[in-house]
């Protein structure tokens, strides 16, 4: 009678067989883990490397923009504009890697948000200057309040404090200046849209800094008197090509414009830009802002303030 079992021998070449298809579905796992891993290691090293280059190539910027405004400086011309030397922009040039380019911009034309702070003297007349900013970008002018609450490092509590504290994460108010306009987010009252109109016109600088009204958008030269409309202020923007020797010629160039509230609280000169460097290399871009001061007189020279890489 013949057998219905499969034969010894065979069996075993059917098992010897299946812990070879194993053996190598281990070994092709094993090596697809080490060339991922091997690919990941040399990505992080050349995301690394190339970081490395670009924060090179952000300071090599950053002496750029210093000798730009020392030129602009050395011209004398007593102001500055929005088409000043230091205004041109450095366009996407090629170097190793990839395109560096810059572009500068006046942080004295917009609004000093820590001339707000409670112990500086004279924040009653800017808090009255900031209220008109925010009825020009058509904003809630309890902003102000909020502002001012931010950074008052006397008062043990405000009425803002509940609001923080019953946020998903709870925090406190600063106590403190603004050490950027980020901090916006974080004020009562602020939500993304209100920020993203305010932004592009505050600034955060030392107490006590003016506004440039040349360089100076339309809504912060509103706040150049509560009676300035925005065809007048328009007028006195020229397109950005305002070009005032002295504060007191804004009002020859605007005589609708009565009298300029707190000339004191103006200027034609400006001592601090924002230097931002737009850096790509092997596609991946990189974003550097520089606070730069230009300070006159002796003891002056240019000083870095502030670094922060990416965008706001």
């Amino acid at each position: 009678m013949k057998s219905t079992f499969p034969q010894c021998g065979n069996l075993q070449r059917g098992v010897a067989l299946l812990v070879a298809l194993l053996v190598v579905a281990l070994a092709t796992v094993l090596i697809a883990g080490l060339l991922d891993r091997g690919g990941l290691a040399a990505a992080r090293t050349r995301n690394a490397l190339r970081a490395q280059q670009a924060q090179a190539y952000a300071r090599g910027l950053e002496n750029y923009a210093a000798e730009v405004l020392v030129r602009a400086q050395d011209q004398g011309l007593g102001y500055d504009a929005a088409d000043s030397v230091w205004a041109i922009p450095l366009p996407p040039t090629p170097v190793p890697g990839g395109t560096i380019a810059a572009q500068m911009s006046d942080l004295n034309g917009r609004f000093n948000l820590n001339n707000l702070d409670p112990a500086y003297d004279t924040q009653g007349i800017w808090r009255g200057k900031f209220v008109l900013l925010l009825s020009a970008l058509k904003l809630d002018p309890a902003i102000a309040g909020h502002v001012v609450a931010w950074m008052d490092a006397t008062a043990l509590a405000t009425v803002d404090d509940q609001f923080y504290l019953a946020q998903p994460v709870p925090y406190r108010r600063a106590g403190r200046p603004f050490t950027h306009v980020s901090e916006l987010r974080l004020v009562a009252g602020v939500d993304g849209d209100t920020y993203a109109a305010l932004a592009p016109y505050v600034s955060a600088l030392p107490e006590g800094t003016p506004i440039n009204v040349n360089t100076a958008g339309v809504p912060v030269l509103m706040t150049l008197g509560a009676n300035v409309t925005q065809e007048m202020a328009q007028a006195i923007w020229q397109q950005g090509g305002a070009h005032f020797s002295g504060v007191d010629q804004v009002q020859k160039a605007q005589p609708a414009l009565a009298v300029i509230e707190h000339q004191e609280c103006f200027d034609v000169r400006s001592s601090y830009f924002l230097a931002r460097g737009l850096i790509t290399l092997d596609g991946l871009p990189f974003e550097f802002d520089s606070l730069i001061e230009r300070r006159s007189g002796p003891g002056g020279g240019i000083h870095v303030l502030q670094r922060n890489r990416g965008g706001d």
